[in-house]
């Protein structure tokens, strides 16, 4: 391998959060004047300020929030807190396999909401008293809310035969992107079943798993497939980060290229589209989030570019970038940097790559303004189709 491999910018749009850092210390100060109406408003504009003015009523109290393929309706009173999000219809799909997988859904993972059936419907539920809406409760309602039902409605729509309740807000890209993007990802494929070939053959198998994850994450940088096809990519990202043995965690990833390199055109694009998202799947990042998780990335890369091993620089870094892209939303002036040299490094010479992408790293790292923030996280290896593990 002495060329890199090919890399194009997303054409989904800004990796920018929309998450106001600031009105979280709103939402803290209303719960601690006991202002608990006002502490679940400051929440849902902590989430995004542009929720309000697009989805709630005049008096503030009801909204109709557009999420993935589900609507999220949350109601605010004087005296309780509640939010509902329809699911899935079952009439006529396999119920008892579904009740089952509702009924372990309820054990765990949630910890808030719970999955209840109302006829033949199921719906994500959960209300309080309005007292007990402390700021970080109200967020992880909402999320957990949002990232479950939106990640496993895929799964039961095309294994277990059931439908959604109400049709999903998506947005198409245009014939002349969904060209695009088929194109690339098949070149995306080709280039990369070349060089596993190639390092096959010169006996240099330790790479052969970084040629593999990068391009899956490339793939899903570049055009964030929905439906089907997001459940069986990022079934493969994980596959390929467990602890199952290396040959294994390669021929499954394998299998899923080969798959998608035969896909007939009209399958590929009928998952090829952009959704609205309220509560975003992906972590925000500060400069100190930033460094903190390109650290490794960056210390191994200046090693092996002293030592001129140019191609564990190229796949370090590339690694490291778009699992960061992978995992969290990035603010602009860091994701322009970072893209940039991507860019740059795209298809050259494995020194001259090796150079561009170190440089940009070496930037990031030794940016000085603290931009950091405190904002509520939990496990930061949640992601959107995480929970697919449960029909593996």
């Amino acid at each position: 391998m002495n060329i890199n491999l090919t890399f194009n910018k997303t054409l989904v749009g800004s990796l920018k959060s929309k998450i106001n850092v600031d009105v979280w210390q709103l939402a803290k100060d209303a719960y601690e004047q006991k202002d608990y109406s006002k502490t679940v408003r400051a929440c849902i504009n902590y989430i995004n300020p542009e929720i309000e003015q697009k989805y709630a009523n005049a008096e503030k109290t009801e909204y109709k929030i557009p999420h993935g393929s589900i609507i999220v309706y949350i109601s605010i009173s004087d005296t309780t807190f509640s939010v509902s999000a329809p699911f899935l219809n079952i009439e006529g799909a396999q119920i008892i396999p579904i009740l089952r997988q509702v009924a372990q859904l309820n054990f765990n993972p949630l910890v808030l909401s719970q999955v209840v059936l109302e006829e033949q419907q199921l719906y994500f539920k959960y209300a309080c008293p309005i007292d007990m809406c402390e700021p970080y409760k109200v967020y992880n309602v909402l999320r957990e809310i949002c990232v479950n039902a939106d990640n496993l409605d895929d799964e039961f729509i095309s294994k277990l035969n059931a439908k959604n309740i109400q049709e999903p807000i998506i947005y198409n890209f245009t014939q002349e992107e969904k060209e695009t993007i088929y194109t690339s990802i098949q070149l995306y494929i080709k280039e990369a079943f070349e060089t596993y070939k190639e390092l096959e053959n010169n006996r240099r198998n330790a790479y052969l798993w970084d040629i593999l994850i990068i391009t899956l994450l490339k793939i899903d940088y570049y055009c964030s497939p929905q439906g089907g096809l997001r459940i069986e990519l990022e079934k493969a990202i994980s596959y390929m980060n467990s602890n199952a043995e290396y040959y294994q965690r390669l021929g499954a990833a394998t299998s899923f290229l080969q798959m998608l390199q035969k896909i007939d055109k009209e399958s590929f694009e009928k998952d090829l589209y952009k959704i609205d998202v309220f509560v975003p799947y992906k972590y925000s990042s500060d400069l100190e989030t930033v460094k903190a998780k390109l650290k490794i990335t960056y210390e191994t890369a200046e090693k092996e570019l002293k030592a001129k091993e140019y191609l564990g620089t190229v796949l370090t870094i590339e690694y490291g970038i778009l699992n960061f892209f992978f995992g969290y939303n990035v603010e602009d002036k860091i994701a322009d940097i970072l893209t940039k040299a991507m860019e740059n490094a795209s298809a050259k010479p494995l020194q001259e790559a090796a150079d561009t992408l170190f440089l940009a790293i070496k930037e990031v790292m030794n940016i000085s303004e603290d931009t950091a923030t405190t904002t509520p996280q939990e496990n930061n290896n949640e992601k959107k189709g995480f929970f697919s593990r449960l029909f593996s």
